[in-house]
Formats: C-alpha cells, sequence, structure tokens
C-alpha cells in the first residue's frame, strides 16, 4: 500500500512483515542499479537491512541482479575503530553484505575511521563521492532518537561527513548488536545529513513495534534538529519510506 501527503509527497508503504519489507528494500536497490550500473550508493548495518542483503546476495547467484560495479560509500563506523574490531561496522557489512556480494575492494569506499586528521579525512571523503556524481541512492535506517546514520540530534540538515560525539542512548543500542560485550566508542564517524538528502533517491526502512514512535515523530511532526529523521520528508518524492505494520502502527496518515 502507498500513500502520499502533501505538495511534493513521498512514497510511504506499508507492508505485512519484515521480509516483505525487505524484498522491496532490495526491489529499490535493484531498480536503481539496472538504471545506473556503476551507481554510487550508501547502505546501512544493524539488524533492519540484514533481510535487504539476504535477498540481494541471493538475486546475485541466481544471475537476476549484478552488483558487481557498484560503488559503495560507508555510512558511518566508530571512530579509531579499524575493519579487523570486533565492534566494526565496517566488518559487520563485509561479512553480511560486502563479500557475499563478490564486491570488488577497489569499488568500496570506507569511512576514515582511523585517519590521523579526521577533519581532513572527512572533506576527503566528500570529495571523493562527490567526484564519483554524489549519491544515486541512500538507504538507510532510524535509530530510536531519531539519528540517520550517525548523525545524532542537534545535526543540522546541511552537515556534511564529520566526527561527532555519540549519545548514550545510541552506543546502548549499538551495544546490543554485539550483546553487551563489546566496548563502544565515544564518537563516531558519520556521513552528514546533508550528504545523505542529497541523494538522487532515498529509501527509508523500518521494522518493529520498537520504532513506532520515532517513526510517527519523523514522518509527521515538523522538522527538528531534535529529530534527525525528521528531515527526510522535505525531499519529497525523492524518498520512499518501507515499514512493517508494527513499525507504522503510530502513524495517523498510513495506508
Amino acid at each position: 500500500m502507498e500513500t502520499g501527503t502533501g505538495s511534493e509527497s513521498y512514497t510511504l508503504s506499508v507492508v505485512d512483515s519484515y521480509e516483505e519489507m525487505s524484498r522491496q528494500a532490495a526491489d529499490a536497490v535493484q531498480e536503481v542499479l539496472e538504471r545506473v550500473p556503476d551507481a554510487a550508493i550508501t547502505l546501512p548495518t544493524g539488524e533492519t537491512p540484514a533481510g535487504m542483503y539476504q535477498e540481494l546476495v541471493r538475486r546475485q547467484e541466481a544471475g537476476a541482479l549484478d552488483l558487481h560495479r557498484s560503488q559503495i560509500f560507508l555510512l558511518d563506523e566508530y571512530f579509531g575503530t579499524s575493519q579487523q574490531d570486533e565492534a566494526s561496522l565496517t566488518r559487520w557489512l563485509f561479512e553480511v553484505f560486502l563479500i557475499p556480494a563478490k564486491i570488488p575492494e577497489r569499488n568500496i569506499h570506507l569511512i576514515p575511521s582511523v585517519a590521523a586528521d579526521p577533519e581532513l579525512a572527512a572533506a576527503e571523503y566528500e570529495e571523493e563521492l562527490k567526484a564519483g556524481g554524489g549519491l544515486e541512492l541512500a538507504v538507510v535506517g532510524l535509530g530510536r532518537n531519531g539519528h540517520v546514520a550517525f548523525n545524532e540530534p542537534g545535526s543540522e540538515p546541511d552537515s556534511r561527513t564529520r566526527l561527532l560525539d555519540l549519545t548514550e542512548e545510541s552506543r546502548d543500542q549499538s551495544s546490543a548488536y554485539w550483546e553487551g560485550e563489546a566496548e563502544i566508542p565515544e564518537q563516531a564517524i558519520t556521513m552528514g545529513l546533508g550528504t545523505i538528502l542529497e541523494a538522487r533517491r532515498i529509501v527509508l526502512i523500518a521494522s518493529g513495534a520498537g520504532k513506532a514512535g520515532i517513526v510517527r515523530r519523523s514522518l509527521e511532526d515538523a522538522p527538528s534538529l531534535n529529530v534527525p529523521g525528521s528531515w527526510l520528508p522535505s525531499v519529497g518524492e525523492r524518498l520512499h519510506v518501507i515499514l512493517d505494520t508494527d513499525a507504522a502502527s503510530e502513524l495517523a496518515n498510513r495506508p
């Protein structure tokens, strides 16, 4: 089911299951790559996109999709964390998607999380993305405090890739991925909210009742620095929101 609100409406799809959400997210990635095989895309980590990655790999193995030319720009990483560290988001993405999908390493653009000069390295990352034509597609999730990538509450809608302090809430949520056994750094380098909002196509995915409140605040409240996700609807028709019924349960304007 799809609907839109406002004169520059975005697409809202509410589906019956996590599996269907994952399939529709994979459809969005496939549509972009069939149109622009070497597109610059950015993809999230965490539990929510895992099903999408499984579906994308399944399609590639079946010969229905070719991921090999895509240019993957990573969204975020804990500062001071290398790919070899236990609590590395980069390591997770390699294990869950990039290696199974056989993405060439030359096409993977890493967040400069161990750079001696993070400010300079972040600016260079932005230039690298700009040189590649900018983001064709950004697939993003939504943190329980509304963060998009690691753009925490207070992030400006024109912010760029940068080093920032993580909230305690985000660190606790991240720790849960490793069952509380990994120490989560206090800072991260994240692709900027403004960088993400400039993508020619944005797909927001969310699943589960635990995200229902922040989904409602992001989609139905006025844009606010307190809720970074609330800036996503401002891009209008470039946004496609895919939710399961639990994540959409608090929306007043839903299909």
